[in-house]
């Protein structure tokens, strides 16, 4: 399925195993312990060790500990690992290998074996109280003077020629990070078969050793692959849960709430039939709309992540949130707090009725109960600005390819900090439009981006009073201004028609499939009613609750207009109403009863 820009390439690479804090060659060409035997021949030649040395030889993983690389290893004796244990790996490991498991893939080899094997050489004088080491695998393990993973050394320090070899008294325990504890995660395995989808193994070249050239290609005798999920990093904004350095929290409904969101969502997602990646977006959006704002990061929730708990004063915010200074550019206010929950864990918290599992990066919580609401992520208010170049489709400005133009161009007007106004208009800055010659109107028409399907708008036009540019303004420039708007949308065919604002029904092609408003349209049954705003202050209009049988969500051109009108009778001009238009933001809100 092809997803416009929605999934993008990255170069990021989420490394899960293999990468270490020294240098790779250092790794790999180290110095001699000294002259003794392998760790291969050692672990051999100790009977208490026999059980772990029959699986590291099923694997083949005898053949590593006899090389040249070093090591250090971690052993389970018998007491432990017992031949009951030992079976069952080995058996466990062949049938992955038989189903074609990728070696480092295998559960054997990346939970057991590289969960006991460090690359290179440690000692437990390098040990201090919260030293970790980086296993084969990628975990980071605790590693003190007396302890491994908090199992006591039976032995240590006990040097090869390869490497140093330890002996503990248990097994040490695998702890999954976030990615992998979704990928096991048996209540939510609906979500993880979507979000797989997006997972990539990238080979990484830098990391890997190189072997001999043989036919002009490079052989690795050692080859690093980087997994990575596209869906983490660019729709969750780079939420690293397979990092196993970076702590994240994330919360993922169960299988049969996956499956009754998606469901109930995918009606917000209806696109017409002439949008080119329509059977993608219709399918991909639902499920992006359930899942964004669903992970959390350590860095932007300290107090949380080291309490664990919360108060009703409390908010969690999500990798998609936004700072508090960023909210205005893209949500249109920054009041908006999309994709941040307040009191988490209170009675309907996000985090609230949810099945937790520790995770070596973080958490993962199953709900039992949903509780993240459309209006809290992807149901929002849609606000454009009236002065933006991205909401203006165009002005019908008299011209010499539009001589019937009865608009004059229009003006953007910035809100001063000693205004009284000041910040109580939206981005402090509107649109002054006003007639042209003696007409009694003036028309604009503005680009509505990203509705959503059957939901029912409330629609507002914000308009400014005189004062916000003039506080010197005069009487009659503070006149209200009476006005109407039309609106235009596609149908499920990609037809351009208006709606009609009071029931909804669609009417009267738009007959300019550029949809310009100079080609005049009059038909009266396609306006609402008249209006005028309060001028007295910054006065939010209400023009109607229309709900639009398509969405244009991510969608390149706009598909639902806002045609406005100024409609101040000559015998009204300037003694009841004024013609100019102070046209602040335009605002679709969810309706909610």
């Amino acid at each position: 399925m092809k997803i416009k820009n929605t999934i993008l390439a990255v170069s990021l690479f989420m490394s899960a195993a293999t990468a270490c804090t020294d240098e790779w060659n250092e790794h790999y060409s180290a110095a001699q312990l000294g002259d003794g035997v392998t760790l291969w021949t050692t672990i051999n030649n100790d009977e208490s060790l026999s059980n772990f040395k029959q699986v590291l030889q099923a694997a083949n993983y005898d053949a590593s500990l006899n090389g040249s690389q070093i090591f250090t290893v971690f052993a389970p004796t018998n007491d432990e690992l017992t031949a009951e244990m030992r079976d069952n790996l080995i058996q466990q490991y062949n049938a992955e290998k038989t189903a074609g498991v990728k070696e480092k893939e295998n559960s054997v080899v990346k939970e057991f074996i590289q969960n006991h094997i460090a690359l290179y050489n440690y000692s437990v004088s390098d040990a201090m109280k919260d030293t970790t080491i980086r296993m084969m695998n990628g975990k980071r393990v605790a590693f003190t003077k007396t302890q491994f993973d908090g199992r006591d050394y039976i032995s240590k320090n006990t040097p090869n020629k390869n490497g140093v070899l330890f002996k503990i008294n248990d097994v040490a325990e695998y702890v999954p990070s976030v990615y992998e504890a979704l990928a096991k995660a048996e209540k939510a395995e609906n979500v993880w078969q979507y979000l797989k989808l997006f997972h990539e193994d990238k080979f990484d070249s830098k990391n890997s050793v190189p072997g001999n050239i043989i036919d002009g290609k490079t052989h690795y005798l050692d080859s690093v692959t980087n997994k990575r999920n596209k869906f983490f990093s660019e729709m969750l904004k780079k939420a690293e849960v397979l990092n196993e350095d970076s702590t994240y929290w994330m919360v993922v409904p169960t299988s049969e709430d996956w499956e009754n969101l998606v469901t109930d969502y995918s009606k917000y997602y209806q696109y017409d039939q002439k949008v080119a990646e329509r059977d993608s977006f219709q399918y991909h959006f639902p499920r992006f709309a359930v899942l964004e704002g669903t992970a959390f990061s350590k860095s932007a929730n300290p107090k949380l992540f080291n309490s664990g708990t919360a108060s009703a004063s409390d908010s969690l915010m999500s990798t998609n949130a936004l700072s508090y200074f960023d909210r205005q550019s893209k949500f249109g206010s920054y009041n908006f707090k999309y994709y941040q929950y307040d009191d988490p864990f209170g009675t309907d918290g996000v985090l609230a009725d949810c099945e937790a599992f520790s995770c070596s990066n973080g958490k993962l919580f199953i709900a039992n109960k949903w509780n993240i609401s459309p209006r809290q992520t992807f149901l929002r208010d849609i606000v454009m600005e009236a002065e933006s170049a991205s909401t203006i489709d165009s002005l019908n400005v008299k011209s010499d390819n539009n001589r019937a133009g009865d608009t004059n161009q229009g003006k953007v007007v910035k809100i001063t900090s000693d205004n009284p106004y000041y910040n109580k208009i939206s981005g402090n800055s509107y649109l002054e439009i006003t007639p042209s010659g003696v007409t009694n109107f003036s028309k604009a028409l503005f680009d509505v981006r990203n509705v959503l399907s059957n939901v029912p708008y409330d629609v507002y036009v914000v308009i400014a009073p005189a004062e916000a540019g003039d506080v010197d303004a005069t009487d009659i420039q503070k006149l209200p201004v009476t006005f109407r708007c039309a609106l235009q949308c596609h149908n499920e065919e990609g037809e351009a028609y208006y709606i009609n604002i009071a029931d909804g029904k669609l009417q009267y092609p738009v007959a300019d499939k550029s949809g310009t408003i100079n080609t005049n349209y009059t038909k009266s049954a396609v306006y609402g009613q008249n209006r005028q705003n309060d001028p007295t202050k910054v006065d939010s209009v209400f023009i109607g609750t229309v709900t639009f049988p398509t969405c244009s969500s991510e969608v390149a051109e706009p598909q639902v207009k806002l045609l406005f009108q100024s409609y101040v009778t000559s015998s009204a001009f300037e003694k009841t109403a004024n013609r100019t238009l102070r046209l602040d933001c335009i605002v679709f809100r969810p309706h909610e009863d």
